[in-house]
C-alpha cells in the first residue's frame, strides 16, 4: 500500500488523503483510503477474470453501494474498546501525503464485501 500511495503522492504533489469518511465526503481530502474485507460469503467466484480482478470488483462495488446508501463511517470491523494503529494511515504518511497525524490511532474503515455484480 505504501509504494501505491508513494506513486500516487509522486503524480500528485500536496495530495490530501484521509482514512475517515466525513472529511473525504466534505472535500477536505481528495483521497479516501479504506480497506476492503472479501472473505466467507463476501468472496466472489470469478469468471473469465482473475480472482483478484474479481476481489477488486467487489470491493468496488461494496463501496459505491456504501457510498449511495450513506454508509461510509459504518465499519464492519471496529477495535473498540482497544485502540488502534492505523497501518493505511502510516503509509500515506510514510508515503508523503498530507494526512492528519492522529489518524494514526483511528481505527480504518473496513467494508465487507458482497459478491461484484459481474
Amino acid at each position: 500500500m505504501a509504494w501505491v500511495l508513494e506513486r500516487v503522492g509522486s503524480g500528485i504533489p500536496g495530495l490530501r488523503c484521509t482514512t475517515r469518511p466525513e472529511p473525504w465526503l466534505a472535500g477536505e481530502a481528495e483521497l479516501f483510503v479504506w480497506e476492503a474485507f472479501v472473505s466467507g460469503t463476501g468472496k466472489p467466484v470469478p469468471s473469465e477474470i482473475s480472482q483478484h480482478a474479481a476481489d477488486a470488483a467487489a470491493a468496488a462495488d461494496t463501496f459505491a453501494d456504501r457510498l449511495e446508501a450513506g454508509s461510509l463511517s459504518a465499519s464492519d470491523v471496529v477495535c473498540t474498546p482497544a485502540s488502534s494503529f492505523n497501518l493505511a494511515a502510516a503509509a500515506a504518511a510514510y508515503a508523503g501525503l498530507a494526512i492528519a497525524s492522529n489518524e494514526l490511532r483511528d481505527q480504518v474503515q473496513v467494508y465487507r464485501t458482497r459478491p461484484a455484480l459481474l
